[in-house]
């Protein structure tokens, strides 16, 4: 389909230029001429117009054939080299769209699994603080269970104070006893004192004992509380672990997923550098076709020089044998002129009028045979 822009008239526009240049019309020089157009297009148009234009080059008289088996075999040529360079540019173009398809789809793939690395890196990042803030409340809970436990150790010691100071309490007591036993054949008088001094420090102990035995009962209440509360930190601090080492497993599959990602990454970024070398190489291609086109190019230019040479020296050969023939009947007729003056004029002339045809004839078949006339048998 020919290209929007470049017609008939454009073509026959160029072809005439270059042929007021002295040059042959070639796809490559009326596509030059024009700056525009491919081969494929600009190549029926040329033919067309030398088929309208009836290839009125002076061929110098050659014969027709020999005109004929070099049009066919630049033609040839030309249509086979420019067929070998458009099948060449469509498989390079095929070629080349599905490398740039397939770099498309390896740069998705590359842009997805970055955004997938992106994403695991976010959310490792994310899991790191969650991690650090889980250690954080982890390492709260350890101080605040060794606090407890330091107030447990302090609430049990001071039970142990309180046991010891009712010990204390009970002994005395029993040693006041046995010292009123004691005195307790004093007088009358003194017994009264005595029982009523005893009553007031009984009274006194009681109150104590009561005291005492409130702040025992409140620090076994703390005791109890302390170690539900350790038992519960005990209990959260062993849900931290575990939640820690499912977080951890967690974090692990996320790296070897985030290591997969990257080996998929390295291996389309490989792939990508063999479709850059097999471009590469198409290129490498078209440019070598070129240059044969070139060399066939070339070899057509010499076959033309060589068919001007050929015209040059064919029309020297025909002006000498012109030449020849003119001055072959100049000498018949002198030769007639001097046999006449002996009497045998009519019978000479004769003669001449017949041997000037077959020399003429011989001349004629010397020129065919001759070695620079042997394209005429083509």
């Amino acid at each position: 389909m020919a290209r929007a822009g470049v017609t008939f008239h454009d073509v026959a526009k160029a072809a005439e230029a270059i042929k007021t240049q002295g040059q042959e019309p070639t796809v490559d020089r009326v596509r030059e001429h024009m700056g525009t157009g491919s081969k494929s297009t600009i190549a029926p148009l040329l033919k067309r117009w030398r088929s309208d234009n009836g290839e009125a080059a002076d061929i110098g008289g050659l014969p027709n054939d020999l005109v004929e088996v070099v049009k066919s075999l630049h033609e040839r040529v030309q249509q086979m080299a420019d067929h070998r360079i458009e099948e060449t540019r469509q498989e390079f173009e095929a070629s080349n769209k599905e490398l740039r398809k397939e770099l498309a789809d390896s740069k998705n793939t590359i842009a997805q699994l970055t955004a997938r690395q992106q994403d695991l890196e976010s959310q490792i990042e994310r899991q790191n603080k969650e991690k650090s803030a889980l250690d954080k409340s982890l390492e709260d809970v350890r101080i605040s269970l060794v606090k407890a436990e330091a107030q447990r150790d302090e609430a049990i010691v001071r039970t142990a104070e309180l046991k010891e100071s009712i010990a204390e309490l009970k002994q005395e007591n029993k040693d006041i006893r046995d010292h009123f036993e004691h005195y307790q054949q004093r007088t009358a008088e003194d017994r009264q004192q005595e029982r009523e001094q005893f009553r007031i420090d009984t009274q006194g102990l009681k109150d104590q004992m009561q005291e005492l035995q409130h702040r025992f009962d409140q620090a076994e209440s703390r005791a109890s509380e302390l170690f539900d509360a350790n038992a519960q930190l005990q209990s959260n601090a062993d849900k931290l672990e575990q939640t820690n080492a499912t977080l951890n497993r967690d974090l692990n599959g996320k790296v070897d997923e985030t290591q997969n990602l990257k080996r998929n990454l390295e291996d389309a970024m490989t792939k990508n550098q063999e479709y850059q070398h097999k471009n590469e190489q198409l290129a490498e291609k078209i440019a070598a076709l070129t240059a044969q086109k070139a060399d066939v190019d070339k070899q057509v230019a010499v076959l033309s020089q060589a068919l001007k040479a050929t015209k040059t020296e064919l029309k020297t050969i025909q002006d000498k044998v012109t030449y020849l023939t003119d001055e072959n009947k100049v000498i018949l007729q002198e030769k007639a002129m001097i046999l006449g003056s002996c009497g045998r004029t009519d019978k000479f002339a004769k003669f001449a009028r017949l041997g000037a045809g077959n020399d003429f004839c011989i001349c004629s078949q010397t020129i065919k045979t001759h070695p620079l006339n042997r394209y005429s048998e083509l």
